[in-house]
């Protein structure tokens, strides 16, 4: 029986989410910001050289790193950065689970209840942009 297909990340143009192993592979590139050789790859995973190649072909098609010719190797680097991974992911997963709901009903859930005071959602808002200040600005 086929597996049903999985929901693109809208978040990131539609890119298709990533395996176990490929975001095991992620991680590594994402460790290792300035690129990592096909060489040091294959050292440093268990799969066999065939399926580790399979792995990086697909994570290239799907658009998540970047491989580069440079002597007998290729240099692959991280195209999407950890955190816009995992915002895409978890704004996938927060509309999987209240579709089009609003901020205040995914908060509400969040603290146990069934509905957040207008002030209280006042305040948590208010938070949210100076919280997003920072980030622009830092």
């Amino acid at each position: 029986m086929a597996r049903p297909a999985e929901e693109p990340l809208e978040d990131l143009g539609g890119k298709k989410k990533l395996s176990a192993t490929e975001l095991e592979f992620m991680k590594f590139f994402w460790d290792h910001p300035e690129g990592v050789s096909s060489e040091e790859l294959y050292k440093s995973f268990p799969q066999t050289r065939a399926t580790k190649s399979t792995l990086l072909y697909n994570m290239s098609e799907k658009g998540y790193v970047l491989g580069r010719q440079r002597g007998r190797h290729h240099i692959y680097t991280a195209l999407v950065t950890r955190e816009e991974y995992e915002q895409a992911l978890l704004r996938q997963q927060v509309r999987s689970v209240f579709g089009d709901a609003s901020m205040e009903r995914l908060l509400a859930a969040f603290c146990g209840k069934k509905e957040i005071a207008p002030e209280t959602m006042a305040r948590i808002r208010a938070l949210l942009e100076e919280a997003d200040d920072d980030a622009d600005n830092g």
